[in-house]
């Protein structure tokens, strides 16, 4: 992989030049001065910038965010205990609050009849059972969405886990069919953010990242280069050197999969699939 450079082209916000590299810090910035101003009561709005009024972006640290904060406090270990993994996946699959509340109790034993007959009645009430954050499909399988994840979480309701670090951890959950990298990913950064579990002191912790669709385009615009997910350790590597990045791994590869967002938004390539009330 020699010979990757940071791309020295210009975009604009504002009518203000920056690198690509530029604009990425402004992301990182702008997004954290946001959190700050929305937590401490300021009025809106809380960005000058239209994209950041009018398109949702997760916080730059994962843990900030208002699912996250959720999970850890109503989807604990006290709670779930040996089956606080198989929790989290069911978390993430369905990373709505206000389904998980409702499931927060059934869960465990796991039957698979009675979850879907319990949120076969939540959907007959006109109830969202999917949060927005995450893609979910059956991967290609020609069946019932809810049906296909229940046989998912089943499965790791039967998992025994053992421990090494998050990547070993990361791998084996994907020896679930319907795990991929990404979601697998997103649950291993679950674990280690919890007090008590072993991941919490797992050596790479904090140098921990997998990649996702996301944050491949964000490294994309980050080196105006095509990126395959072959090239995404070393590019995820690069960018942290020149971002002088001091944090969490997977918050930055979370924050290159906002800054896509961005880039598609600001410069007309895409839009965002959720709208934000930033300015009223």
């Amino acid at each position: 992989m020699d010979g990757w450079e940071a791309s020295e082209s210009i975009l604009e916000v504002g009518g203000k030049p920056y690198t690509r590299q530029e604009l990425l810090a402004y992301w990182i910035s702008e997004r954290e001065k946001i959190r700050l101003k929305k937590e401490a009561g300021d009025r809106k709005p809380w960005s000058d910038d239209p994209v950041f009024q009018n398109t949702y972006f997760t916080n730059v640290h994962r843990e900030d965010d208002r699912v996250t904060r959720w999970i850890r406090e109503n989807y604990t270990l006290a709670l779930y205990g040996g089956k606080y993994e198989y929790s989290m996946v069911v978390a993430r699959i369905f990373n709505r609050p206000s389904t998980l509340e409702y499931l927060k109790l059934d869960l465990v034993p796991f039957n698979l009849s009675r979850i879907y007959e319990r949120l076969d009645q939540w959907r007959i009430h006109r109830n969202t059972t999917w949060g927005n954050a995450y893609v979910i499909t059956t991967n290609g399988v020609p069946m019932e969405k809810l049906l296909y994840c229940l046989e998912l979480i089943g499965k790791v309701y039967d998992m025994e886990f053992k421990y090494g670090d998050c990547r070993t951890t990361w791998d084996f959950l994907q020896k679930v069919n319907g795990l991929g990298s990404f979601l697998s990913a997103q649950v291993v950064a679950d674990l280690k953010n919890t007090e008590g579990h072993p991941l919490f002191v797992a050596s790479d912790k904090e140098t921990f990242s997998a990649p996702g669709p996301g944050s491949l385009r964000g490294l994309a615009w980050f080196f105006e280069t095509k990126v395959r997910p072959g090239d995404y350790q070393f590019l995820i590597q690069e960018a942290k050197s020149i971002l002088g990045w001091e944090g969490d791994m997977q918050d930055l590869q979370n924050c290159f999969c906002e800054y896509d967002k961005y880039c598609r938004v600001a410069y007309g390539t895409g839009r965002s699939k959720r709208r934000y009330a930033g300015a009223v």
